[in-house]
């Protein structure tokens, strides 16, 4: 066998362990939003909300009206 045999399958190994691939579940965590305003996140919270999830609703209303989803 040659030096080089099986070196595409080494490359695969070395560069998934090494992070210079992107991968699909990095792309699926939850996105940190910073600068609202606590006062906000009180109002719903005392409205049965969390915060997360009228968040979630909004965006999705103005993509549909945005004619994106």
């Amino acid at each position: 066998m040659g030096k080089f045999d099986a070196i595409e399958e080494k490359f695969e190994k070395v560069v998934s362990k090494a992070s210079l691939q992107s991968k699909k579940s990095k792309d699926l965590k939850n996105i940190m939003i910073y600068n609202v305003p606590k006062e906000w996140s009180e109002i719903l919270k005392n409205s049965g909300f969390s915060f997360s999830t009228y968040a979630k609703m909004a965006i999705q209303e103005k993509l549909k009206r945005d004619g994106l989803i």
